[in-house]
Formats: C-alpha cells, structure tokens, sequence
C-alpha cells in the first residue's frame, strides 16, 4: 500500500488522536488526516464531514485509492451536524479560524463529553477560541507547535470539564506557562516569531502621531513565556 504522507502541521493534529479512537475529521478536505491515522493502526474508523461537495468528492477519491473506503463514511454537513450518535471519541478541526470552530463546538453537545477529546487548530483568532473555550466549560489540556511552509502553528488539546471561567485576553491569545506543550522547541520558535510581530506592532504606534492601542502588555507577556520555555529547554 502507498505510504501515506501529511504535512507537519497536520501531523501536530494526528499525534494527539488516541489509540483505538472514532475520529469524525470536521472539514476533511482530501482526508489527509484520517487516512494517514487509519495507516497507522491508530483509528478503528472515522468520518469525515464537509461542508462543501467538492472536498468529500476528493476524500472519497483519496480514500478509496488508499482502500478503506469500509472504514470511513462521509457526511456532508455544516460541522459536525448529523454526525450525533456515531460513537464518536475524537474530533479534528484544523484549517478554520478560531471563531468558525467555537461556533461548530457550541452547536454540538456531543462535544460536551468528559471522555471526548478535541483536537483543535486555529489558523487565526486563537484568542477568540480559547476565550470561547473556557467561557463554555472546556480546557486546554496540552498544546503542540508545528513549522510549514514558512509559518507557526498551534494545536490544542482539549476536553470538557464544566468549569466555566473567564481567562485573559493575553492567556487565551497566548497561552499559559503551565500549559504541558509536546515539543517546547517549536513552541519557542512559534512564540518568538509573535514576538517579533508585536514588537514591530508596538515601535510602529511609538512612532506615530496618532497613537493606537498599547502593545506593550503583550511584548511582555510574551518574553515571559519564552523565558519559561527556556528555562525548560535548559
């Protein structure tokens, strides 16, 4: 059988998926992400949902030549709609800003399972679901960094607790110190670049005339993070 290659990114997703897990890959695309599980040995079966025909018709096309097509079922559908009651254990949602994927959990109680994990991978507006995330009774659990093609990524881990409780806008942008993390070398890199983007944000306001919000707060919140994470690495 072809071997079955993803890109880093969606290899910091795949690496949290659980042994032996019913993954539902919300917004599959071309099913990268479970057919590189299902090679593995990692998943007994999963689902894969779209909103969109074009991608499932990609993902059936990828699955079929990868012969699993009687392990994967496909759902077109807006998030995880229609997928209640499938016995589901782990879902991916990576590819989407961060408030299209709060809105996909906040209409899906199935999300609110202690036992179900969710492996979540904003590509903008991390603060924002995180934020979300808290709010409505869920938690970070662990994070993990990834490097493609030129950019950072983070994905989270996540479960449902019922706690619910505010957060700051810089932890939920940011991340808490105390956050386990998979690879802390990536996250290094992943928290340096940001620091790089809001210290050009901060010079640029010190410099205009018309002034703008203070950066400052998270030029600094940043650097202690990363001095965390290099006390770690030491």
């Amino acid at each position: 059988m072809k071997e079955i290659n993803i890109s880093p990114r969606l290899l910091s997703a795949a690496d949290f998926v659980r042994q032996d897990a019913i993954l539902a890959d919300i917004g599959t695309d071309h099913a990268y992400l479970p057919l590189f599980l299902l090679r593995e040995g990692r998943i007994v079966r999963a689902f894969c949902s779209d909103i969109n025909e074009g991608p499932l018709d990609s993902a059936r096309a990828n699955v079929g030549a990868a012969g699993y097509l009687d392990r994967v079922e496909f759902t077109l559908a807006d998030g995880a709609d229609a997928l209640a009651g499938k016995g589901i254990t782990d879902y991916t949602i990576c590819g989407m800003g961060g408030e299209l994927i709060a809105d996909i959990i906040d209409r899906a109680d199935e999300m609110r399972d202690p036992a179900v994990r969710l492996i979540l991978q904003p590509m903008t507006r991390r603060g924002a679901l995180v934020s979300y995330l808290y709010k409505n009774g869920f938690e970070v659990l662990e994070e993990a960094y990834s490097k493609d093609a030129g950019k950072h990524y983070v994905t989270l881990l996540v479960a449902y607790s019922g706690n619910c409780r505010d957060t700051s806008e810089l932890e939920a942008e940011f991340g808490r110190a105390d956050t386990p993390s998979r690879n802390p070398e990536a996250k290094l890199g992943y928290l340096k670049a940001k620091l790089g983007v809001f210290e050009k944000r901060r010079d640029g306001i010190e410099r205009s005339s018309i002034g703008g919000e203070d950066y400052t707060p998270h030029v600094e919140y940043i650097k202690t993070l990363i001095n965390e994470e290099e006390r770690r690495l030491k």
